[in-house]
């Protein structure tokens, strides 16, 4: 981890947080929501980033060079088995899904202050439902990204275009009745940093656009998981250093968002962040802070809270925790206030076969009419776990058997829409076996 290796100097501690890892500074500005993606929406005030603390850290991969490019490819094949494809509460469709997943990581280090970065993630998937319709489809990754950094003169120039398109319409909490999420997003932007010797002075900018068409297993289109979005973001921020491992500051973000069918929004984020190690097995990220939202309905004014805590028990035991508070775009119609707090574990049962747990809750409320009907979704609770087994039979292949359980439950009902409706259960099954080319 990078904060380990902050040197002494002020001016060469920001240089070298630059140099290393821009996704830090990246996090800093936005204030990253440290929910694991496999359950993160879009916050309204801040760009989707990689957070700092994203996952359990793992060993590098196996990597190889072609000529100034240093890469990692991995290859995998998985079988994956649902009974409620259709998030359904009655009349329930299975799925059993075959899919090939190819991930590529390049890295071009031209020199000490200029590099560009390159992840993609692409997976095919063939479903077979269980009332005899087949359908071929695709995702991207939502950690696929290009970036290219660079510095001019005392500036330190980041440049990213992250991109993804999902299909898992249990990422989005309040889809229902709906098989494939169908959603594209793609967000491109920059940021500038100016080190001033006490502190870090930065801007950054960016535009995201959002294509999201939910449709159920017959292939017919979802209206309440319908529709699109632009958003545009900008805002300055300043960040001092705590200590050779901590950093802090705060950060100010403007917004605004409109599109067909989605509620527009125009909102004024602002709030101290602090981040870093309190040793080597201990980091954390907090971030807080007031919202100021112009939409319709009217919103008051509200606030957000995010937190990430990673705690190493030891060297085969590790834990992590986030929550968050904030409001989000869950579909191009919806904008949700939500409470999210997830809790997962890794345990290293033997050299070659390692555990994984994990368990959340989302509670939230709809803010926005449903195009064509003016009801809301109202209150739901979203919750779920999943535990899962790994086997690494050599080094370059792995093996993973998963079991995941989510639960939707609507605690109201709005205008015509029906609370029964709303709700689902769901057990996954999934089996993975990878390669590390």
């Amino acid at each position: 981890m990078l904060r380990d290796r902050c040197t002494t100097s002020r001016v060469r501690h920001f240089r070298h947080r630059l140099h290393t890892w821009p996704g830090t500074i990246l996090s800093a500005i936005l204030c990253v929501v440290f929910i694991l993606s496999l359950r993160a929406q879009e916050p309204v005030r801040s760009a989707t980033a990689a957070p700092a603390i994203a996952s359990f850290r793992r060993s590098p991969e196996a990597f190889f060079y072609l000529g100034p490019f240093q890469e990692e490819l991995r290859g995998s094949v998985n079988t994956q088995y649902t009974d409620n494809v259709n998030l359904t509460a009655t009349n329930k469709i299975s799925d059993l899904s075959f899919s090939q997943a190819l991930s590529l990581n390049t890295t071009w280090v031209i020199s000490h202050l200029n590099q560009v970065t390159f992840n993609f993630g692409g997976a095919v998937i063939e479903n077979f439902y269980g009332n005899g319709r087949n359908q071929v489809n695709f995702s991207i990754a939502p950690n696929s990204k290009l970036e290219f950094k660079l510095a001019v003169s005392d500036y330190r120039i980041l440049l990213f275009d992250t991109f993804s398109y999902v299909q898992n319409p249990t990422t989005n909490p309040t889809a229902t009745n709906t098989a494939n999420l169908n959603s594209l997003s793609n967000t491109i932007g920059a940021v500038i940093d100016k080190d001033i010797g006490i502190a870090l002075l930065g801007f950054s900018a960016d535009y995201t656009y959002n294509n999201q068409s939910g449709t159920n297993v017959a292939g017919q289109a979802n209206p309440s998981t319908t529709g699109n979005r632009e958003t545009f973001r900008l805002g300055p921020r300043v960040t001092f250093r705590w200590s050779s491992s901590i950093l802090y500051g705060f950060n100010v973000e403007a917004t605004r968002s409109t599109g067909e069918h989605a509620a527009s929004v125009n909102s004024l984020n602002f709030g101290p962040f602090i981040n870093g190690k309190l040793s080597r097995d201990f980091e954390f990220d907090l971030a807080a802070g007031a919202t100021l939202i112009d939409t319709k309905p009217s919103l008051p004014p509200g606030y957000y809270y995010s937190a990430a805590i990673r705690y190493r028990i030891n060297r085969h035991w590790q834990l992590i925790f986030t929550g968050a508070h904030d409001l989000v775009f869950t579909t191009g119609t919806s904008l949700t206030e939500e409470n999210v707090f997830q809790i997962e574990t890794k345990l290293d049962l033997t050299r070659l076969i390692s555990f994984t747990a994990s368990s959340f809750v989302n509670v939230g409320d709809d803010k926005t009419a449903i195009v064509n009907t003016g009801a809301t979704l109202g209150r739901y609770t979203q919750f779920g776990f999943s535990a899962g087994l790994g086997w690494n039979p050599r080094k370059r292949w792995n093996t993973t058997l998963t079991y995941e359980f989510v639960r939707r439950e609507a605690n109201s009902t709005s205008g015509t829409s029906s609370t029964g409706s709303q709700n689902y259960i769901q057990n996954t099954i999934t089996f993975q076996i990878g390669y590390a080319f």
